[in-house]
């Protein structure tokens, strides 16, 4: 599993790489590296600056603009594959 927080290091973007972190943590996959993806062409080619943090599983967008809740991150990161795009 590949996660990336899209984002420029602001406290949103912060926020939800900890609560991944954590959650993670309480699913057993403590392993999986989170990457943060700063790069502004890189952060553009997904979703629009102003609708960050993002959040990328396998490739997929799988929010934008807000934290999505724990239980959500439970189910995303739980090892359900997901296919297509998430957030519309």
């Amino acid at each position: 599993m590949k996660i990336e927080v899209l984002g420029t290091g602001c406290y949103k973007c912060i926020k939800l790489e900890a609560l991944i972190n954590d959650v993670l943590v309480e699913l057993g996959k403590s392993s999986i590296e989170i990457v943060r993806v700063s790069d502004e062409h890189t952060i553009r080619r997904h979703m629009p600056l102003d609708e960050i943090p993002g959040l990328l599983i396998d490739g997929v967008l799988a929010s934008t603009g807000e934290l999505p809740t724990r239980e959500t991150l439970i189910e995303w990161l739980s090892g359900v594959p997901m296919s297509g795009k998430i957030v519309d």
